[in-house]
Formats: C-alpha cells, structure tokens, sequence
C-alpha cells in the first residue's frame, strides 16, 4: 500500500505566515476595516451599501427592495454584528484559509472565497428571504469542507484540521440548525449560509483535490 504524501511542515511563526498568506490574513483585514466603520464609526449606509439586498428604515418599518446589484452577492460576507462575531470568525477564516492557501495559492483562494461567499448568501438569501445578515461564517464552513474533502480524496494534501476543531464545528451547525442558539437569545444564526457554505466547498474541494490526485500520478 502507498504511504500517504506528507505535503506540509509544522507551524510557522505569524510575521512570516502572514508573508506566506497574503490573501488569508487580507480578508480578516478587510472585515476588521468593514466592521470598524459600520459598528464603531456608525457608518450605517455601508450596512445598507453591503446588504445583499438595499434597505430603507421608514416609520413605517424597514422596507427592503429586491436583490440585483452584482457586488451584494459577496458583500454581505464582510458585515459583522459584534465584536465577537468578528474575532470568532477572523480566526477560522485565518486557520483554515493559510492551510488552503499555502497549497492553492493566494489567487485561488479569493476566488475559493468569492465562490463561497456568493453560493452561502444566495442560500441564506432563499431560507430567510429580505432580511440583514452578514458574516463570514458561510465562508468558514466552505474552507472546513474543501480541507476535510480535499484530505478524503488526497491524504493530507492540505494541513488538517485537529479532529477535535472539526467535531466542535460541525457541533455548531447541527446547534444552529436547531435554533436553540436564537431560543437562549444569542441572536439570529445564517444557518442558511452556514450549511451552503460547507456544502460548496466540500465539493469544490473534492473536485479540486481529485484532480490534483490525478495530476500527481
């Protein structure tokens, strides 16, 4: 039997990761700047700019109108609604997004997380209907899937993820599912974008890595 291939080293230190993963440690840039204007600048026409679809506050409550600008398909991704909701997600974006772009490439990871992001909020789009979300949640749970696909049909192509990590992830989603993280009054939850997420990038991270196996042999 074939040993499995051994492609990636032990941890690297931040200041050189950050060289390695420009793209990764990018978009946790872009959604602290994004976060930084809208909650703590109170800038709330870029919540409006960055809806996935426009919105307009009115005595008589929030109208939305229907989606059709290009850029709110991705934009929604980079809103965040509490400094918590930041930190949790710029970690994960970071620990998956370095193991994926250390192998793929900075380009092919923004175009992983366009992907991503588009595919997460147009289905958190079609569960919730006109509403505000935001998040890169849906992005964090395509990562987690291209690594564990891509790993499944390429052994350890990509750094794994810790089984433990993986676990308590997936724990998340199925508890997000449920709406008991609403019921306890921890917000609304995307679980739409969070399921699609992971469910588009499992795939791509099948297709991407079997061709990968196959361009190895």
């Amino acid at each position: 039997m074939r040993a499995a291939e051994i492609n990636y080293v032990g941890p690297i230190p931040l200041p050189n990761s950050i060289l390695k993963n420009p793209a990764s440690f990018g978009l946790v840039a872009v959604s602290t700047l994004v976060f930084l204007l809208f909650y703590q600048l109170r800038i709330v026409t870029l919540l409006q700019f960055f809806n996935f679809v426009p919105f307009e506050v009115t005595a008589a409550g929030t109208q939305f109108d229907k989606p059709g600008d290009w850029w709110r398909f991705i934009t929604p991704a980079l809103l965040h609604f509490s400094w918590m909701h930041l930190v949790f997600n710029s970690l994960w974006i970071w620990e998956f997004g370095r193991r994926i772009e250390s192998r793929i490439g900075s380009l092919n990871l923004l175009g992983l997380f366009f992907v991503a992001a588009i595919f997460s909020n147009s289905v958190q789009y079609l569960v919730s209907g006109p509403s505000v979300f935001g998040g890169m949640s849906g992005v964090v749970y395509a990562f987690l899937g291209f690594i564990f696909a891509g790993n499944l049909l390429r052994p350890n192509w990509l750094e794994p993820v810790p089984a433990g990590l993986m676990i308590f992830m997936l724990i998340w989603l199925f508890i997000g599912l449920t709406g008991t993280l609403s019921f306890f009054g921890m917000g609304a939850i995307a679980n739409g974008a969070h399921f699609g997420g992971l469910v588009v990038g499992f795939i791509l991270g099948g297709v991407i890595g079997l061709i990968s196996r196959m361009g190895k042999r």
